[in-house]
């Protein structure tokens, strides 16, 4: 399988210990305020990356699409000073992101755009985007909107086999995610579920892996919902439950405090830190490299 990233098409088994969702350069700005919400010092983020690639990290999965503040040219010099190979996205956060246009193109048009930046590239460049992401909702309901980003997001899926990496609020609206999704036509097998295990319910999980979709445990090192001792915990049972080959593990790093410059945690903190504890939760070591 070829894994396309900011500096060209490369084969799967070079991507090699891969962080599945982080954000590099992204601005948050739209729904969060003042100086934490934006990252946009590449040369920093060269710094911030290299740790990762010191630690034994040798892929990032990078989710920030357009309406993110998302820059191509920027991900391709830090792939390129690093040697960190880095996916780019292509798709539609949640609304508070949305640009105009999304509510003025058909469904079809939608799509047409995430599939030309799959395909030829992003912002007049000749870097394609290699995942769709982070496609969201919010809470409580999907909009009609989101529902429609969605359905573009699964067309544009069906044309060219790239992966959906889904936004969750706090584990909500799983099931309408997957609905709007699958009613379309696409294999679960291609889609990520984001951002769980931040809440201690351990049948929701258990019946979103049932249905084939990979299981984005990517808040690791982000405190405030969860502990990382009871997500390794919560690893560790779905491991010992079958599921090992649908876990991906990742930080969601997003704001300037989470950065070692700023005093935070860094690209490297999953490597150097919350590995040992789902050691010592009797993981081996080749099972957490599966994830």
């Amino acid at each position: 399988m070829r894994v396309m990233t900011v500096t060209g098409p490369i084969e799967g088994e070079q991507l090699g210990i891969t962080l599945p969702h982080e954000h590099i350069i992204v601005d948050l700005r739209h729904s969060l305020s003042g100086f934490d919400a934006i990252l946009n010092d590449v040369d920093i983020a060269i710094d911030e990356v290299r740790t990762f690639h010191q630690a034994g990290g040798r892929s990032i999965v990078e989710v920030s699409n357009g309406p993110m503040g998302r820059d191509a040219q920027a991900l391709r010099r830090i792939s390129e000073e690093t040697g960190v190979h880095i996916v780019a996205a292509t798709g539609f956060h949640t609304e508070n992101y949305f640009p105009r246009y999304v509510y003025e193109f058909s469904t079809n048009r939608l799509a047409d755009l995430l599939v030309d930046e799959l395909t030829n590239g992003i912002d007049g460049t000749d870097i394609c985007a290699g995942i769709i992401a982070e496609i969201g909702t919010q809470r409580d309901h999907i909009t009609p909107a989101e529902e429609r980003a969605f359905r573009a997001a699964a067309r544009a899926n069906r044309r060219t086999g790239a992966a959906i990496y889904t936004h969750t609020y706090l584990e909500q609206l799983i099931p309408d995610q997957l609905e709007i999704l699958t009613d379309e036509g696409v294999d679960p097998g291609r889609i990520i579920i984001g951002h769980l295990g931040d809440q201690r319910n351990f049948d929701r999980l258990r019946s979103v892996a049932a249905a084939g979709v990979y299981l984005g445990i990517d808040h690791i090192g982000a405190t405030v919902h969860q502990s990382d001792q009871q997500r390794a915990k919560t690893v560790a049972t779905l491991v010992a439950e079958g599921f090992l080959s649908q876990i991906l593990l990742s930080h969601d790093i997003c704001m300037k405090s989470s950065l070692h410059w700023h005093g935070g945690t860094g690209y490297d903190y999953l490597l150097t830190q919350f590995v040992p504890l789902l050691l010592d939760e009797g993981l081996t070591q080749s099972q957490v490299d599966t994830m």
